[in-house]
């Protein structure tokens, strides 16, 4: 496992981190892989940053250094919108690179 996948391991189990869903951000709630984004670099929400709030996505390039694939980020962010808790999710993450 690679150290950007446990430093966002670790975040999603923080605590740190009110759950959303069907975006990346909506003000203080997160999806998982909002979360991802965050841990990536913090600076990139906003108007002149990378991430969107509006999309369910993060970047490719977010992806590619997690070594996520865009099928498994999409099943995780499907498992986070039909109410999978982060901490669930995590352990789906685990499972996977472990």
């Amino acid at each position: 496992m690679i150290k950007l996948q446990k430093r966002w391991l670790a975040a999603l189990r923080s605590g740190k981190y009110k759950q959303g869903r069907l975006r990346l951000r909506s003000g203080d709630n997160f999806c998982c892989l909002g979360v991802l984004c965050d841990v990536y670099d913090p600076k990139e929400w906003g108007e002149y940053g990378t991430y969107d709030y509006a999309h369910n996505m993060p970047p490719l390039d977010v992806l590619i250094k997690c070594c996520l694939t865009p099928s498994f980020a999409h099943a995780l962010a499907e498992a986070n919108d039909k109410g999978k808790s982060f901490s669930e999710i995590a352990d789906m993450i685990e499972e996977r690179f472990t």
